[in-house]
């Protein structure tokens, strides 16, 4: 969250004012920081053993945002233990877009980062949230359905590159795992499935992207649904908007999903796995994934998030809790977060 006071105007401070709301200073809601709204902080400040100089800065965002950031954002909240990721507050500049190079189900996703330490180790590994999609069965329970795994406000490892500012990139990024299948490979009798190990699943001609020419070694991917298409532009207006993350003017092709050295030194924006790591295919240059991204900067103006209160949004366990995950069962999964 970048530093506001009075005379500034923008979405930031209408969320501030909505969590001070819901934290009982009652003032409006509009993106104007007036001379009340300066009175409300100074106050919240007092409160809270601040520096009561009526400017919203790191201090003052950080605090706010762990008394008052209580929003789902439309996701099912399936919350890893506290060990499997880092409470610490760190100001929010990127997005990272991932997919999982595993099946179609969210809450397994997260079920294995849960159980994917060793004795004595924990790895930390998980994004704040998981796109699930259609099964290659034709099962539509969790195509476009979001959970999260931890608030985003927080952090935890995904990028996993070989340098020295890899922590803080993982700090100061938020990312978003799309279930897919990832790399397909072509039998001799023109069917696809995807190979991990033992582990063989058949994928419908369907659900198959053929690029024009290899990408990263590949032609034939597991397609992103529609619904995930359009839940991942939903996503990434939402945090654009609240974290004040950067959406650039500019027209996405194939050449983007390339290494990026601007990606490499922790440039601010919206980036992709493979914009870090030569080893990876997440995401993939899908044509519809790339319209959806080539719409953001024109909708991210008007975008206005869905931000629905709740008291228990990142405690409760509605579902049950990662831990709970038959380890068995999670063995079909193949997860790519290495």
């Amino acid at each position: 969250m970048k530093k506001t006071s009075i005379g500034d105007s923008n979405y930031s401070i209408s969320l501030m004012k909505r969590m001070l709301g819901q934290l009982g200073y009652f003032i409006d809601v509009s993106p104007e920081f007036d001379a009340p709204t300066c009175d409300m902080v100074i106050q919240f400040q007092k409160d809270f053993n601040l520096v009561p100089d009526g400017i919203v800065g790191k201090n003052t965002w950080q605090k706010l945002l762990e008394k008052g950031y209580r929003f789902n954002l439309g996701a099912t909240n399936y919350i890893l233990e506290p060990d499997e990721w880092i409470e610490e507050y760190v100001e929010k500049d990127t997005l990272y877009l991932h997919h999982t190079a595993g099946a179609h189900r969210p809450d397994y996703t997260i079920g294995w980062w849960e159980k994917d330490s060793k004795p004595g180790e924990l790895r930390r590994i998980a994004t704040s949230f998981v796109i699930g999609r259609k099964s290659v069965a034709g099962d539509e329970t969790f195509d476009g359905a979001t959970f999260r795994a931890f608030n985003e406000m927080y952090w935890a490892y995904h990028l996993g590159i070989k340098a020295s500012n890899n922590t803080l990139l993982n700090q100061k990024s938020i990312g978003i795992e799309i279930c897919s299948l990832g790399p397909l490979q072509k039998a001799a009798d023109s069917t696809f499935y995807f190979q991990s190990g033992d582990t063989k699943i058949n994928v419908p001609k369907s659900e198959v992207c053929e690029l024009n020419k290899a990408w990263r070694g590949h032609t034939y991917f597991q397609r992103y649904t529609d619904k995930q298409i359009k839940e991942c532009e939903r996503l990434i207006l939402t945090l654009a908007k609240i974290f004040g993350i950067p959406l650039r003017d500019m027209l996405y092709d194939s050449t983007w999903f390339n290494i990026n050295t601007e990606a490499e030194k922790g440039g601010p924006g919206l980036w992709t796995h493979c914009n870090v790591r030569k080893d990876k295919t997440d995401c993939f240059p899908q044509p519809e994934f790339i319209e959806m991204l080539n719409g953001l900067y024109a909708k991210y103006p008007d975008f206005e998030p869905d931000l629905q209160w709740d008291d228990s949004s990142l405690e409760s366990m509605p579902i049950g809790s990662p831990k709970d995950l038959d380890a068995e069962i999670l063995q079909e999964y193949a997860m790519d977060l290495d």
